[in-house]
């Protein structure tokens, strides 16, 4: 198994959606994909993105004379195709809609009784002529069907598309004849049932049969998308080589010169060492508030302004500006970010004794108390170097390495855990001087500069933001340690509950998680999962994404106990326009 390439690599991010911008254009122009095959999450989502790509197309094709007949081919007579197809026809643009099958065939697919949820992420209106609310599955067909029986629709059931060309304009071929147009909507579906989750073995799902007593799952046409030559998302071609070489090759010489040169850049008395705090505390507030406005979330608003606050308060103003002492960045890092191997020495000089024992009890007081209560919710609302990752990384969250593989990969954070230990007390009790400190030096090259800086901030774009956090932070394995044990105990408070009847398996929490929990797996049996089951460091953005509410917090002081309320839909946000994609 290759460890960059391939299923169960660092680089396989589970469900890869077409990359798009944020009108859902994909790669090729005049070529949009909407619904689920698009990441849309609920069927809310999918109704308001088949009408704004309608209305996008709309407003292009009234401004420009016809070069087909027919100016939109909808593939797809889903929610997305056909609410996008009802405004075509309101706006007067001629459109065929192509359905493999008839039309609302997956919603079909599930019983009667089945229950559907309005979403509380997006906007807080459905836009189009479509219904949709709390409702059975039985009832919504009903009324979409009464609701076509007065409106004309285009449509062509049992018609297989096979392909889709461009030259000058598109040609779509199905088992029944060709369509030319200007612009292709792909709308298809991707519904399909796992015998089990930990199978990836795909069966169809006969019409009717689909229950709460089965498993849901969700499967790519991945051939149809490669056929059509829609661009996936973190698709590694030497584009996206070159992007990670030049950004790895100016992080590098950008810690480089901050290290050995910093008196190369000198403004206002201070140099690139000296401004480097303000430089990352800028950072952290600007992709801060870009968050806090994405999301529109209590929770996450919570988060995003705590980090902002100990950035800005406790790693920049307070140790820069009031006390003028780098032992100061101890009063809230813990051991061993703080009072480690490369920092022992000057805390145990004067005036250092005080931040020593400070740093101290921090460490092996106040952070266990923490950790009983909120798990590693210190990672994701506290940490400096969690604050980047969450920030600046957020919006390259949905690439983080997913699967068991991944996840047995995370037992690194081990053995930089017992190397930070052993080095801590080599220097400490003097047998690292006796050697000629190349324990100390090695760490300080190895851990404190290359680990926790070059290699996971160069990795943001392609991996997510939390790589240093995930596989190689010793304060983050301390802590791991401390909730497990508390958990197996049975005095840990931490854990996310989830509600599998309220659970529609749209992955979206899965997708954003940054540390690669398979939390659809949970929520679809309704379990709860800590950080005995997980390395969940309760950022909480699996609470915010999902759709239906069917994820909370059970106790976090931090945190609190997780209400929905309205907030933006994740996936309306990424990856269109934001990827690092090339």
């Amino acid at each position: 198994m290759s460890f960059f390439f391939g299923k169960g690599s660092m680089t396989d991010m589970g469900e890869r959606y077409p990359l798009l911008d944020r009108h859902h254009e994909s790669n090729i122009p005049g070529l949009y994909v909407i619904g689920n095959i698009a990441g849309t999450p609920d069927v809310k989502a999918a109704l308001n993105a088949g009408f704004d790509t309608a209305r996008h197309i709309a407003d292009m094709v009234l401004r420009r004379t016809a070069a087909t007949d027919i100016r939109v081919v909808i593939i797809g007579a889903g929610p997305a195709g056909v609410n996008a197809a009802l405004e075509l026809g309101k706006r007067g643009v001629r459109y065929v809609l192509i359905e493999a099958e008839s039309r609302f065939a997956a919603i079909k697919r599930f019983e009667p009784e089945h229950a559907f949820y309005l979403a509380r992420t997006g906007d807080r209106d459905i836009c189009g002529d479509l219904w949709f609310g709390d409702c059975k599955a039985g009832e919504l067909v009903r009324r979409w069907e009464d609701d076509l029986k007065s409106r004309s629709l285009e449509l062509r059931e049992h018609e297989k598309v096979v392909d889709v060309k461009k030259i000058d304009h598109f040609e779509v071929v199905t088992d029944k004849g060709r369509y030319r147009s200007e612009f292709v909507i792909v709308a298809v579906g991707k519904l399909v049932l796992l015998n089990r989750l930990d199978v990836a073995e795909l069966q169809p799902i006969p019409p009717g049969k689909v229950s709460r007593s089965m498993v849901e799952g969700t499967g790519m046409p991945s051939e149809f998308l490669k056929k059509a030559g829609i661009r996936l998302e973190n698709t590694w071609d030497w584009k996206r080589w070159t992007a990670l070489s030049l950004t790895a090759i100016g992080v590098f010489a950008f810690y480089m010169i901050k290290k050995l040169h910093p008196g190369w850049f000198h403004f206002g008395g201070r140099d690139l060492a000296g401004w480097y705090p303000f430089l990352y505390s800028a950072l952290v507030l600007y992709f801060g508030i870009k968050a806090i406005r994405r999301y529109r979330d209590p929770l996450q608003t919570r988060k995003y302004l705590s980090l902002i606050f100990f950035q800005l308060a406790f790693y920049s103003i307070i140790p820069e500006l009031i006390l003028n002492n780098w032992r100061a960045y101890g009063l809230v890092y813990a051991w061993p970010l703080a009072l480690g191997p490369s920092t022992w020495e000057g805390f145990l000089q004067e005036p250092g004794k005080f931040y020593f024992w400070w740093t101290l009890g921090m460490s092996f007081l106040v952070l266990p108390i923490f950790v009983l209560f909120t798990g590693k919710q210190y990672c994701s609302w506290v940490c400096g170097c969690g604050g980047l990752a969450e920030t600046v990384g957020d919006q390259w969250r949905h690439y983080s390495p997913k699967g068991p593989e991944n996840v047995r990969r995370e037992r690194a954070i081990y053995w930089i855990l017992g190397f930070a230990a052993f080095a801590t007390l080599a220097v400490g009790f003097g047998i690292d001087a006796r050697m000629g400190g190349w324990i100390k030096g090695t760490y300080n090259w190895v851990v404190d500069l290359f680990l926790i800086a070059i290699i996971p901030i160069s990795l943001y774009p392609f991996l997510g933001g939390k790589v240093w956090c995930r596989y190689w932070c010793p304060t983050a394995g301390f802590m791991q340690l401390l909730s497990g044990w508390m958990t197996r105990r049975g005095i840990g408070k931490y854990r996310i509950d989830s509600n599998k009847d309220r659970c529609i398996a749209c992955n979206m929490c899965s997708r954003c998680c940054e540390v690669g929990i398979d939390v659809r797996k949970f929520a679809l049996k309704g379990e709860s999962f800590d950080n005995l089951s997980t390395s969940c460091i309760g950022c909480g953005i699996c609470i915010s994404v999902c759709p239906t509410g069917a994820l909370a917090f059970s106790l976090s002081a931090l945190g609190g106990k997780a209400t929905a309320g309205i907030r933006a839909t994740w996936v309306d946000q990424f990856p269109k326009g934001a990827s690092f994609d090339v």
